[in-house]
């Protein structure tokens, strides 16, 4: 025998002993003894495997990103940032507004319009005017009778932004699982959808983390458009109010409502005009039912509120709850970009609990330039589509900060439930885009215990068929075998629990294959010693030949393996990953424990005096 057989020994036990020590913690977890590892436990040896979707049940959901929202966003604030530019540095009177198809009569992608008051002061938006958005805007007619400018953000930019909404709405969601406490989510772009896995949830978590990750969280503030006509009302939404009286509209319960206000300081007198209804569902009908003439104009929008309409009754339950429209100028003046931080507040008068939300400095700027030139006006506090509320500016904000009301007819600790949840989504940031959730599916614990069941059952019955079968073949040979293949499994399982990974349905297919590559190396290598006993050599050489002369064969099966293992890494996803995960580590401690395991057994094996001229092969 070798002198070096003692260091080896050294080697391999260090190595069991590491994986052992890194393999504690999961299986302690797995067998309910340790919810966590205790203190006095090495902190270098606390990571686990965790369980997967499929092994332990959670919610898989997929999300679509709406771009083209994205898109028009990103027109809408270069829209608002030309406008500004040209009268702060320029100082010449022009508006600034979104481009509108002429043939469909909706907003065109990217399109800006540029309107000057003098013809002649079209001019100034040259090229080195253009120059901070040069790779952003390119310049599509001039008009310089009538001084118009139209622009349009190029194709590259467009689809650095959709790429961007998609690689931002992932970081974005991560956030706010994160916040949740979810272990081990996974969340991966999958074309242009985002899929989330999130093992582990409890039933009742369910419908809280959908609403938190498909909250949009885009937080605006928009003016109502209340162009007025003598005797009141926008024209727009008088027009409309008469539609809306018209019998074939009767089964969506439509109503007509007039609010009469009067500005704080100029007592001038004003007329809004709403339709209401039980569902938002019917209003949203009756706008889409309408002709192409009578359309929403392509610079407004309409914008929905739900109000409490009477008083609470005897019981203290809130009164009849409907929802009301607004129709608002559809280009904000602020969005939620723009802040900082996001608390819970309360309410000095109610006690009730609200939100309060805090600007940047560019932010606490432009809210109180817009409001003091807006003194008098509605401006609406949007959230995710919905009218928060909807003030009279009465005098100039500074200060950079605003109240979000969260509905003072529910309950208090529902309501600073969700106050919770919106400080999560706002301090995590609001999604590029709006989602739209394509699929969902619940995997419940029952379902994973018995896939876990079933698992062990089939590789406790395949892993007894391959011992035995080695050992009645190859017999003293095939206890080495027995013995690589559970170091194999053991060191295998340790590198998984070392990264934290996730151990999935695939994962476990992964660990059976690689049984199987385990036995097959060892059959080829067995073979060749087997070969070379019936030319008449010793043990010794036998052995020594048939692991040199196998080890090309062995080499060659695992690097094809190996192969296949990076490439669906590479392009696959979730589970597919897993399963290309556990191939790979499974191939790196096969070789270890088929090539030099075994022959360092097999080096003891046949140094031994009695079993020098023989070999149990």
């Amino acid at each position: 025998m070798e002198k070096t057989w003692w260091w080896k020994f050294c080697g391999f036990l260090l190595v069991t002993l590491l994986a052992g020590a890194y393999l504690t913690p999961t299986f302690m977890h797995w067998y309910g003894k340790w919810d966590k590892a205790p203190a006095w436990w090495p902190k270098a040896f606390t990571k686990k495997i965790q369980q997967g979707l499929d092994l332990q049940g959670g919610l898989h959901l997929v999300y679509e990103v709406n771009m083209d929202k994205a898109v028009s966003d990103k027109a809408d604030r270069l829209s608002v940032d030309l406008g500004e530019k040209l009268q702060k540095d320029k100082k010449v009177k022009a508006t600034s507004e979104r481009e509108v198809d002429a043939r469909t009569g909706k907003l065109s992608q990217g399109g800006i319009v540029i309107k000057f008051a003098n013809p002649a002061e079209a001019k100034v938006l040259d090229r080195d005017f253009m120059r901070d958005y040069s790779e952003q805007i390119e310049e599509i007619s001039r008009d310089t009778a009538k001084g118009v400018v139209v622009l349009r953000m190029n194709s590259t930019y467009v689809e650095n932004i959709k790429a961007y909404a998609l690689k931002q709405g992932i970081e974005t969601i991560r956030g706010r699982v994160d916040k949740f406490g979810v272990a081990e989510p996974t969340i991966i772009r999958k074309g242009d959808n985002i899929v989330v896995e999130l093992p582990g949830l409890k039933q009742e978590d369910f419908e809280r983390i959908r609403q938190l990750i498909g909250r949009t969280a885009q937080l605006e503030f928009k003016f109502l458009d209340e162009v007025q006509r003598p005797g009141g009302g926008n024209p727009y939404m008088t027009k409309i109010s008469e539609v809306a009286k018209d019998p074939k509209y009767k089964d969506l319960g439509i109503e007509v409502e007039h609010d009469q206000w009067s500005e704080k300081d100029s007592g001038q007198q004003h007329t809004d005009v709403y339709l209401r209804a039980e569902k938002r569902d019917n209003l949203e009908k009756f706008f889409a039912d309408l002709p192409a003439d009578m359309k929403v104009p392509a610079n407004n929008e309409i914008g929905y509120e739900e109000v409490r309409r009477g008083s609470a009754d005897e019981e203290g339950a809130p009164g009849k709850v409907m929802w009301r429209t607004y129709l608002l100028i559809r280009r904000a003046e602020i969005t939620g970009e723009l802040l900082t931080d996001a608390e819970v507040t309360r309410d000095p008068q109610t006690n009730r609990p609200e939100v309060s939300v805090t600007f940047n400095r560019e932010g606490a700027a432009r809210f109180e330039r817009v409001s003091g030139d807006n003194i008098g006006r509605k401006m609406a506090i949007i959230l995710d589509e919905r009218i928060n509320s909807a003030p009279v500016i009465e005098s100039r904000i500074g200060g950079g900060r605003a109240r979000i009301t969260m509905g003072g007819w529910r309950d208090h600790m529902q309501i600073f439930k969700e106050s919770q949840d919106l400080v999560a989504v706002l301090r995590t940031g609001a999604l590029p885009a709006p989602l739209r959730k394509t699929f969902e599916t619940q995997v419940g614990p029952t379902l994973g215990k018995d896939a876990i069941d079933k698992a062990k059952l089939s590789m406790g019955i395949g892993g007894l068929a391959v011992i035995l079968f080695m050992l009645l073949y190859y017999r003293k040979s095939g206890l080495i075998a027995n013995i690589a293949m559970v170091g194999n499994m053991v060191f295998m399982m340790a590198i998984l629990a070392g990264f934290e990974s996730t151990l999935t349905l695939p994962g476990i297919a992964g660990l059976v294959l690689t049984i199987g590559m385990a036995v097959d190396a060892n059959i080829i290598i067995y073979e060749r010693i087997r070969e070379e006993l019936r030319l008449g050599k010793t043990p010794r050489a036998a052995v020594d030949l048939g692991f040199q002369r196998a080890f090309r064969a062995v080499l060659d099966g695992h690097v094809s393996n190996a192969v296949a293992g990076v490439v669906l890494y590479q392009y696959g996803t979730g589970p597919i990953r897993g399963f290309a995960v556990t191939l790979i580590i499974g191939i790196i401690t096969n070789l270890f424990t088929s090539v030099l395991m075994s022959r360092w057994m097999f080096d003891i094996l046949v140094a031994r005096r009695k079993a020098a001229q023989t070999l149990s092969i």
